[in-house]
């Protein structure tokens, strides 16, 4: 498991440079798993999203403790001056306190738009199908749905030591 996200780190690593902006810091606040988010830029075709969701970390025993984890590999298929449509690919974790955590995999599906005046901060929407299992063979699958805001950070431009002020 430590592998898998050493891997996924790395490749965002090399996805974000070179680019134009940051991170990206998602806020969904509606949807069927609320949650938060961070991307790494806006602007490359390829970038990596990495979520914290739907955390539950105390409820009754009819609905157990538990809050999802993913991380995305994303392709922007269209990607304009304030409309990007994406798709991706990427590994989902339900981690639960009673019972035993599930795994699997996630396609999401979704699109960022940049409506206001700045174009760092957007609205989101995204759907994404994903299939989850655990150790015992118990597997199930769903629809994730969500939609919320995004900023990502403007980068700092350095100055040439040879350009006049």
């Amino acid at each position: 498991m430590r592998v898998i996200y050493s891997i996924f780190f790395l490749c965002g690593l090399i996805l974000g440079t070179e680019a134009q902006t940051t991170v990206g810091i998602g806020l969904y606040p509606t949807g069927s798993e609320a949650g938060l988010g961070f991307r790494l830029n806006k602007d490359k075709r390829i970038t990596l999203d990495a979520r914290l969701a739907k955390a539950n970390i105390y409820s009754s025993s009819a609905t157990p403790s538990t809050f999802v984890t993913e991380l995305n590999f994303i392709y922007r298929a269209i990607l304009l001056e304030k409309v990007r449509f994406h798709t991706g690919i990427g590994f989902r974790s339900d981690w639960n306190l009673t019972q035993t955590h599930k795994h699997g995999a996630i396609v999401p599906i979704g699109v960022e738009g940049f409506p206001f005046s700045f174009q760092n901060a957007g609205v989101f929407f995204e759907v994404a199908p994903f299939f989850e299992t655990d150790n015992k063979s118990n597997w199930q699958a769903g629809m994730r749905t969500v939609a919320g805001f995004v900023f990502y950070f403007p980068k700092k431009t350095k100055k040439d030591t040879h350009e006049k002020s």
